[in-house]
């Protein structure tokens, strides 16, 4: 019996490792898209949802290992409490992804930001430089317009022909979308597999611990 629960301790405390790397992932995935998203935006909005819940899966890990390094079964029920929780979010974030086309979105977005051109200069300025891109189909747009090409179309703020931008960033913010898309789903599927695992671990540890406890009594 001893054997068994510290077997189960071990395999609870790699995978609340295993949850707090892909829970670390998400996190710092999520800050460096904030840094560059467009506030207010349905993009910005679902890049902050994942900040908490990449927090809640840190805080969980942390919480398990805890309870498997020591023989309480209120730390251990605590845990699965959290760990359904945290499923029944994972669950209801990975319907909504699968529901939500992104990359529409995300072309919304920016055709709304691309028909107020003057009333959101810096925020195009930034989609061009962080895409590389220019315009909304290419450089020739703001050529339509009897503008010059703005020195954000150029790769390092340089005015030359080869460092012209040549996508168009309607486009090139849709294929960011598509990749984050594929990157985030393969992410939240993975949190979801290993919170299934360590909700299984937590519950066996959980009766294990709690039987042990009544043979001590008796």
């Amino acid at each position: 019996m001893a054997c068994r629960t510290s077997f189960l301790k071990g395999v609870l405390i790699i995978l609340n490792v295993l949850l707090s790397l892909l829970g670390v992932t998400l996190i710092a995935l999520s800050i460096y898209e904030l840094n560059s998203s467009t506030p207010g935006t349905f993009e910005h909005i679902a890049i902050v949802v994942q900040i908490f819940v990449g927090t809640f899966v840190v805080l969980t890990s942390f919480l398990g290992c805890f309870a498997a390094a020591r023989d309480s079964l209120g730390l251990v029920w605590s845990f699965v409490i959290c760990l359904l929780i945290l499923l029944c979010l994972q669950i209801y974030i990975i319907a909504a992804a699968h529901s939500t086309d992104y990359v529409e979105r995300s072309k919304s977005d920016f055709l709304a930001i691309w028909a107020h051109q003057k009333a959101n200069v810096e925020r195009i300025s930034v989609i061009e430089q962080k895409y590389s891109c220019c315009g909304q189909s290419g450089a020739h747009d703001y050529i339509l317009l009897g503008r010059g090409i703005p020195i954000n179309c150029y790769r390092d703020f340089e005015r030359q022909g080869n460092y012209l931008f040549t996508q168009g960033c309607l486009q090139a913010v849709q294929d960011h979308a598509t990749d984050n898309v594929a990157i985030g789903l393969v992410i939240k599927w993975l949190l979801l597999l290993v919170e299934l695992a360590a909700l299984g671990a937590a519950t066996y540890l959980g009766i294990t611990v709690r039987n042990e406890l009544r043979r001590e009594r008796f």
